[in-house]
């Protein structure tokens, strides 16, 4: 897989996050309004989710302790996120915000070294608008921070 390439896992988990998102909103109007349009809100907000840009922020190098250590402090660093399957990675999903409807999806890959360190490989996807705070930059930023901490 290219490196810049999001896994199709990882673009149908934040496409069904929008969907999510948009029949809890189309459930809200629709009581409000006396009609039922948490389906159609459903079906909005993946339309929306599938032409928004999935984000990918890289970051690679040489982290100290072990693979174990390193994992220990990546899960540490975000108690509220969800571990989604992964083979031969941690893949995580970072909830944002009070709601945590926005997610930012971790994947890192630890293979350690001979030397007591460990070579990490993390990438970050989020799905951003062309207004945004840049939450997938800030999310993989704070992860590799975690990662790279003595």
């Amino acid at each position: 897989m290219d490196d810049s390439e999001v896994p199709r896992e990882i673009e149908d988990y934040l496409i069904a996050l929008s969907a999510r998102a948009g029949q809890i909103g189309g459930s809200i109007g629709g009581a409000i309004a006396g009609g039922a349009a948490g389906a159609a809100g459903a079906r909005g907000g993946a339309r929306g989710a599938a032409r928004l840009t999935t984000r990918v922020e890289r970051r690679s190098g040489t982290v100290p302790g072990t693979a174990e250590e390193a994992a220990g402090r990546l899960l540490a660093e975000f108690p509220k996120a969800q571990r989604l399957p992964a083979d031969g990675t941690i893949r995580l999903a970072v909830p944002l915000g009070i709601t945590g409807l926005q997610q930012i999806v971790l994947d890192a890959e630890l293979e350690p070294g001979d030397d007591g360190t460990t070579t990490a490989r993390l990438r970050g996807f989020g799905k951003e608008g062309l207004l945004n705070r840049k939450p997938t930059r800030a999310v993989t930023d704070r992860a590799w921070a975690v990662l790279a901490a003595d």
